[in-house]
């Protein structure tokens, strides 16, 4: 088995957590990553922290089961988002990444200054503790959402939940060129297709797709179908289009 498969569930649970509500000092999630025949192979818990007009989300992921640690080299990941909260929206200042597995550490750092409209990527990558790469770029584009933000501002960005339409985001984090992330609400037979795909969801629930334009593997764009509480959190989401390893799917528990 592919241990670069294994790790698409990594990549994509840590981008999905909470509610938008952010007038609790602090709010807890916890997620599980399924992956085709193979079952539960990665979990993840996250906190979302807010003090005034700040807020601190921090998430873990690790890998589940023997198969799952063996051919990933015992992945684990920590993503942490710093920013402040604006109309209740959380704004983005600094988002970074820390992932081991195996012999190899790396961080990346995203820092964006609003005023500027700006946005920097420091990468630093350790094997046995000695460093090995070291770099620092000025990306190409601004926002003001991260890769986890963004699903917990999504039920403000977007008012009209059950209305079909695109949207488009810039995301610290995805696309490295331009920040892309698709967002579409289906209708009809599209929307008909996703119930099928992920089961009939409660009474408020609404169902979007997004696309995150990052190279998930064996998926063409990263697609996910996300399934929104009527409070604004995620309860499922399933990847699709693994060729020959089946679907991703996360599940809150």
């Amino acid at each position: 088995m592919n241990s670069r498969i294994i790790r698409i569930s990594f990549i994509s649970i840590s981008f999905i957590f909470f509610s938008p509500v952010v007038t609790a000092k602090n709010i807890e999630a916890n997620y599980s990553a399924e992956f085709g025949i193979v079952g539960e192979v990665a979990r993840a818990h996250a906190t979302l922290t807010s003090k005034g007009k700040t807020y601190t989300l921090d998430a873990n992921i690790e890998a589940v089961g023997v198969i799952a640690k063996t051919v990933t080299n015992n992945l684990k990941e920590r993503h942490i988002s710093n920013g402040h909260i604006v109309n209740g929206l959380l704004v983005t200042d600094v988002y970074q990444m820390i992932k081991s597995y195996g012999v190899y550490n790396s961080t990346t750092i995203y820092r964006v200054d609003h005023k500027k409209k700006r946005v920097t990527r420091h990468y630093i990558k350790w094997e046995k503790s000695k460093e090995i790469i070291n770099e620092k770029v000025t990306l190409r584009y601004y926002g003001r959402d991260d890769l986890m933000t963004l699903f917990m501002n999504l039920s403000k960005h977007i008012k009209r939940k059950h209305k079909s339409k695109h949207y488009r985001f810039s995301v610290v984090g995805a696309d490295r060129k331009n920040g892309r992330v698709d967002v579409n609400i289906p209708s009809g037979n599209a929307l008909k297709q996703m119930k099928i795909l992920m089961g009939e969801g409660k009474k408020g629930d609404w169902y979007s797709k997004v696309v995150m334009y990052r190279k998930l593997y064996n998926s063409e764009k990263g697609e996910l179908t996300v399934i929104i509480g009527k409070e604004g959190l995620v309860e499922k989401a399933v990847l699709k289009d693994l060729i020959f390893f089946g679907d991703v799917r996360i599940i809150r528990q």
